[in-house]
């Protein structure tokens, strides 16, 4: 995002670098009752301090999911368009990468849980990778979808491991459901990967959560995260922006979840009137919106001259999300209002 961190946040690190203390530490009580909280008072889910877990960054705690969960050559599902790092992850473990693409109505991404049942059987599926709310496409999946996903999933005995560090932002009155809190099923066959990096704008302390129920699914994680040092390797500058932000910093995710829905509804209503070619699908969750470019005709060298040579406008190349990508683009509208409007006003003119 191109706004500042919350000040409790800011207060809280300043605080921590004038201590002079930056050796291997403990985490406290006030850290895991911050997490433990945050869960029980924004989505009413009562997750326990044994629970959790914590790596450097989302990838790496992808990584040790594949490592810990899944032997090379398994199949690993995702649905496209699909996310990048996330396949590199997956390929990177030696693991296959199957798809299911979402489909695409001309307004918004549905979910097929018929299709997703066939997909896992016949590609023998071993672990499903759950973005949610999805990226690129914002899909927020209903507690009613969730629950026919855990039940597929535990039918054909496919672990669920849901990403989750886009659901602190929402729109247009959407509920976020995390993935273990739906059922028993749910909680006991997934591993629920967050925090609080996105919505607080943390990413450079690269910090992520793991939320397991399973005590065997977390002996299995934490052995693998042990022998690759993650238990020491923990920034401790992480944890302290992870407490204040859990602690204090729901006021201020409140006000910029307003300003974001009225950057999306600005932008919405600027395509429609000046660039109706461009069509934008409303995300449920997350700053990003995907953008459909295909009623242009360009193909993706083409688009690519348009925006960033002649709009100078810096987007994220559709066809990165695999083939059901082309012909879209992504773009961050976690920024000022000015900066938004410029961004698109230099599209109308590159485009008109």
């Amino acid at each position: 995002m191109d706004f500042k961190s919350p000040p409790c946040v800011r207060d809280a690190l300043v605080k921590k670098a004038e201590s002079g203390l930056y050796a291997y530490e403990y985490k406290t009580d006030d850290y895991y009752q911050a997490i433990t909280d945050w869960f029980s008072e924004n989505h009413h889910w009562n997750i326990q301090r044994n629970w959790l877990t914590n790596c450097p960054g989302m990838w790496a705690m992808l990584s040790l999911c594949l490592r810990a969960f899944t032997k090379p050559g398994d199949n690993i599902l995702v649905h496209a368009p699909h996310f990048h790092p996330a396949i590199s992850a997956i390929e990177g473990a030696e693991r296959n990468v199957v798809t299911q693409a979402l489909t695409f109505n001309g307004i918004r991404y549905l979910f097929d849980a018929n299709s997703f049942e066939e997909i896992l059987v016949r590609e023998n599926v071993r672990l499903f990778f759950l973005i949610n709310p999805h990226n690129p496409t914002g899909l927020l999946f209903t507690r009613e979808e969730l629950s026919l996903i855990a039940d597929i999933c535990d039918r054909h005995d496919v672990l669920v491991v849901s990403d989750e560090i886009n659901s602190y932002i929402t729109y247009d009155k959407a509920t976020f459901v995390p993935y273990g809190s739906v059922s028993t099923r749910s909680s006991l066959n997934s591993v629920t990967l967050t925090s609080p990096s996105k919505a607080f704008n943390l990413q450079g302390l690269t910090y992520a959560i793991g939320i397991i129920p399973n005590e065997e699914l977390w002996q299995r994680l934490e052995k693998v995260r042990v022998s690759m040092d993650f238990d020491f390797a923990t920034n401790i500058f992480s944890l302290t922006a992870v407490t204040a932000a859990y602690q204090k910093g729901l006021p201020w995710l409140k006000h910029l979840n307003d300003y974001l829905q009225a950057n999306l509804n600005y932008m919405d209503v600027f395509l429609k009137l000046n660039l109706p070619q461009i069509k934008l699908i409303r995300p449920d969750g997350g700053y990003i919106a995907w953008l459909d470019f295909r009623a242009l005709g360009l193909t993706s060298d083409e688009l690519r001259q348009v925006i960033l040579d002649k709009a100078r406008v810096g987007l994220t190349w559709g066809e990165t999300f695999g083939k059901e990508g082309e012909g879209f683009e992504r773009l961050n509208f976690a920024c000022p209002r000015e900066i938004l409007h410029q961004g698109l006003e230099q599209l109308k003119a590159a485009f008109s």
